[in-house]
């Protein structure tokens, strides 16, 4: 689900998207930031733009977006 909404509604180059890139090298600033927390909210993972921010690369970003969803 983070790749399609990465790739698809951000607009991310699916290859800037390796699991050690930094959010900022991945072109994820606090906007995209901001869109991203609303965008997952839509699909039920209400995550909040601080958390998001303070994963540092692509890779912490999806481990914290499916442990919300395996809480869930």
């Amino acid at each position: 689900m983070l790749k399609t909404i990465l790739t698809g509604p951000l607009q991310m180059d699916e290859e800037a998207l390796r699991p050690e890139t930094s959010l900022e090298d991945a072109g994820l600033d606090s906007l995209a930031i901001a869109e991203l927390d609303l965008l997952l909210a839509e699909h039920g993972v209400a995550l909040g733009e601080d958390r998001l921010a303070a994963a540092t690369t692509v890779g912490a970003l999806d481990q914290l977006v499916d442990e919300h969803l395996t809480v869930r």
